[in-house]
């Protein structure tokens, strides 16, 4: 979560407030994400439906991380950053389950194609949501600017931080697990969503322990509870883009699929 990273963004035109959060944001090569296809039209439309998940997904990832580092550092302004950014993440969602409707409904897809669009209107939706959980952590941050030193955001600064990382981790992950149609790495977010949850567990305890001690900041222990909700949250959203990868790639979703018994 650098600092120059999270500020480079804009809520001017599309266009030009994305490209910092293309794939040199995400980590990923470029590549060739659709094979082969026979029809030019087909093959296009299903690049411009990845490349436009994956902008998505870079700006998503900002999000999460100025808004932790904008309650963390008490910024005011790098809240409203956020919250200017937020219409564009709806713009993005908007577009996306637009697309791979009209591709649906036009092309129609089999077999492989349609499992990927069907994928990238999930993954808006869950990128969306994450957007959501950004935009409550930014909204809290800019009620904490004028707080004491010490209050229930700065008794759990390390696990927010931590939890920050780690969900950013995970996001990234699940983002160019997709770009990259690479089923390993998704499978690797669904198992390390169980970090986020251990340290969720952990900062819960240490912050009920904090209210027990001081009553008179209740209000602001439960925002910093929904705070450090909000980030367990945008792991669960980075495993369900991980499961939507691997149903996209292997045709299985493994939310509903057991491992047979061993005879």
């Amino acid at each position: 979560m650098q600092a120059d990273e999270q500020t480079t963004a804009t809520s001017g035109g599309m266009s030009s407030s994305v490209s910092p959060h293309s794939r040199e944001a995400l980590g990923t090569g470029a590549g060739d994400p659709i094979e082969g296809h026979t029809s030019t039209a087909v093959e296009q439309s299903l690049i411009d439906l990845r490349m436009y998940a994956v902008e998505m997904g870079g700006l998503v990832i900002d999000q999460v991380g100025s808004a932790v580092k904008a309650l963390l550092d008490r910024d005011p302004r790098l809240a409203e950053l956020v919250l200017s950014r937020e219409s564009l993440v709806n713009q993005y969602d908007g577009r996306l389950d637009r697309d791979s409707l009209t591709f649906i409904a036009l092309q129609q897809p089999v077999a492989n194609d349609l499992r990927m669009a069907r994928a990238v209107a999930r993954i808006g939706l869950e990128l969306e949501r994450v957007g959501d959980e950004s935009k409550k952590i930014a909204r809290f941050a800019l009620q904490v600017g004028s707080a004491p030193a010490y209050d229930p955001v700065a008794a759990v600064a390390r696990n927010l931080r931590h939890m920050a990382d780690l969900s950013v981790t995970l996001l990234r992950s699940a983002v160019r697990a997709f770009d990259e149609s690479n089923a390993g790495l998704a499978s690797q977010v669904r198992t390390r969503d169980k970090e986020l949850d251990a340290e969720y567990a952990t900062a819960l305890r240490l912050i009920m322990s904090f209210v027990m001690q001081d009553h008179q900041l209740l209000k602001a222990t439960i925002d910093t509870l929904f705070a450090l909700k909000g980030l367990e949250r945008i792991g669960d959203h980075a495993k369900n883009i991980a499961e939507q990868v691997e149903y996209m790639l292997e045709g299985v979703d493994v939310r509903h699929h057991a491992q047979a018994p061993t005879p």
